[in-house]
């Protein structure tokens, strides 16, 4: 894509945002949420709810202090600094992650597995306050044409990339040469490598002053403010609800990989062709979801993602038969649900998110941003959920079930969203049949 085919004076901060997520993008798939950090946390504990606390963290270290951090950007003109500075501090965590598996895990494993929830908890935090502002730039600095070019595009690169890195993982988890805990450790390393090279590549982007600024609020107005946009409201508060129900697969998402290892008995090098086909379907996902987020809009991207996460959970509830039926295939089959759950990240980004930035206000877009991803973070308790009812019913099957929930209720909700560019539209020729 040359600069000719980008408004002007966006390709500096297009290619310095696409260098960040490819990085960001292949050294996540390193340790990927969904396939290396249960089989390692597995390694250390046979606890389900631990297991899934690790997506708990994430979840809530990464939204939660976005509402916060949407009124510290308030009244900043240049805010490049709001993503550079905690940036640093979480790269900074990211490279302790695996010395600190390597020197406490063979010796003092419950140590080990209480700095390693610390530091990464502590990660997504840190990140979590710097995401605001990163995605302020995206609706601020990028057309809507460009945003959606610069998704696919952050997407499509490190998902092509980070189908090496999982054929990567699988050769380090499976060579009897780099023994436990060595393996993990030195996948965490690299990916704390590649999210500093992630950071080097932001530091490149442009600075322009925002045009639409809101001065900083004390805290008492800033949450009286909030109530006020969310209760006139009705299609963000539709939005935001639609996303945590589709965001209802989180029930299961840590388990599908304990499941395939345990249950299915899968080779521990499965860990590692599972997690090349999760980023074969983030680039699928880019691929499919960037025209569709450019040609159809936002909503029909959320619309394409409550179908597939649907599909998820059915796949794992007859991968048991399956594996009666077709026993040299079920591997194969159930790396289907893998593909989809790499598609998750994608569809939050070109769908709701996408929706988010487009829909609210320029001057209220900070907190537009803050408020549906910290709400969002009430999906942080599912993986949490999932343990639990796996530790009290031992049963995947229910579980399995009840992530399928989710999905159809988001569908319901999505059948009366409005979609933002369209009404834009709408909007504009309202407009222009008043002046003519």
């Amino acid at each position: 894509m040359s600069g000719r085919l980008l408004p002007a004076g966006e390709a500096r901060t297009f290619w310095g945002i696409a260098g960040d997520m490819f990085f960001f993008g292949v050294g996540a798939s390193l340790t990927s949420q969904t396939t290396v950090i249960p089989s390692f946390l597995a390694t250390l504990t046979s606890s389900a709810p631990l297991i899934g606390l690790a997506s708990t963290l994430v979840t809530g270290g990464w939204l939660l202090p976005q509402l916060f951090a949407a009124n510290r950007l308030a009244g900043l003109t240049r805010r490049k600094s709001a993503v550079t500075i905690p940036a640093t501090v979480d790269r900074s965590v990211s490279l302790l992650v695996g010395p600190a598996i390597f020197l406490l895990a063979p010796c003092v494993p419950g140590a080990a597995l209480a700095v390693f929830f610390f530091l990464y908890f502590a990660f997504w935090l840190v990140d979590g306050i710097a995401s605001v502002a990163w995605l302020d730039y995206l609706g601020r600095c990028l057309s809507p044409a460009s945003r959606a070019r610069l998704i696919s595009l952050g997407t499509i690169a490190p998902g092509v990339a980070g189908i090496g890195a999982g054929a990567v993982v699988g050769l380090v988890l499976s060579s009897p040469s780099l023994k436990w805990p060595l393996n993990y450790a030195l996948l965490f390393m690299g990916t704390g490598v590649l999210f500093s090279l992630s950071l080097i590549s932001f530091l490149f982007v442009k600075d322009p002053p925002a045009a639409a600024i809101q001065p900083k609020m004390p805290w008492p107005a800033y949450f009286r403010r909030m109530v006020t946009v969310v209760r006139g409201d009705p299609a963000f508060r539709r939005a935001v609800l639609a996303a945590l129900a589709l965001g209802g697969i989180g029930i299961a998402a840590p388990f599908y990989i304990v499941h395939g290892l345990e249950s299915l008995g899968f080779p521990p090098a499965s860990v590692g062709f599972f997690t090349s086909v999760q980023l074969v379907g983030s680039v699928f996902a880019a691929l499919i979801m960037g025209v569709l987020s450019e040609r159809r809009g936002t909503r029909s991207v959320m619309r394409l993602w409550g179908w597939a996460a649907l599909v998820t959970p059915i796949i794992a509830l007859v991968a048991p038969a399956l594996a009666i039926l077709l026993p040299w295939g079920v591997m194969y089959v159930y790396a289907l649900v893998f593909v989809i759950v790499g598609m998750q990240g994608v569809a939050n980004m070109a769908g709701f998110l996408n929706w988010v930035l487009e829909y609210s206000p320029a001057s209220d877009r900070p907190l537009y941003i803050g408020f549906a991803n910290t709400l969002n973070g009430i999906s942080l308790v599912m993986p949490l959920i999932g343990g639990w009812i796996l530790a009290a019913t031992g049963s995947y099957y229910l579980l399995f079930a009840v992530a399928a929930a989710g999905p159809v209720g988001g569908l319901l909700l999505l059948r009366s969203l409005p979609e933002p560019r369209r009404a834009a539209t709408a909007l504009h020729q309202k407009d222009a049949g008043v002046r003519s």
